[in-house]
């Protein structure tokens, strides 16, 4: 089902859209029958953030976050954030994980061992 408003057409279906030609200043705005939002972009790179909380291992990084993006030590409040998902919160889509490097959790790529 389509809706139309203005120049700009809402899109509420149950099925894969692909947009093409999309410039590469763009994002695509989803909103879903609940109101939340999912911003997309195909020109981003990963913006999560890091708290560089202390760690002595992997084990002692979480990731936080309502959508992920935060790279913390477990020994830290939980951060909390609004929940919303932005195309470039997706630590496997960028190839980076939350880890421990040189006693601070932060994100970094999984190719370094």
């Amino acid at each position: 089902m389509e809706i139309q408003y203005g120049e700009l057409c809402r899109c509420i279906c149950r099925s894969e859209v692909t947009i093409f030609n999309v410039p590469e200043n763009a994002a695509v705005v989803f909103v879903n029958k609940d109101g939340d939002y999912f911003i997309l972009s195909p020109h981003v790179e990963f913006c999560g953030w890091s708290t560089y909380g202390r760690c002595n291992s992997d084990e002692d990084c979480i990731v936080a976050g309502c959508s992920g993006q935060v790279c913390q030590s477990k020994f830290e409040e939980l951060t909390v954030t609004i929940c919303e998902w932005l195309d470039c919160y997706g630590a496997e889509k960028f190839n980076v994980s939350c880890r421990c490097v040189d006693g601070r959790c932060q994100w970094t790529s999984t190719s370094i061992e």
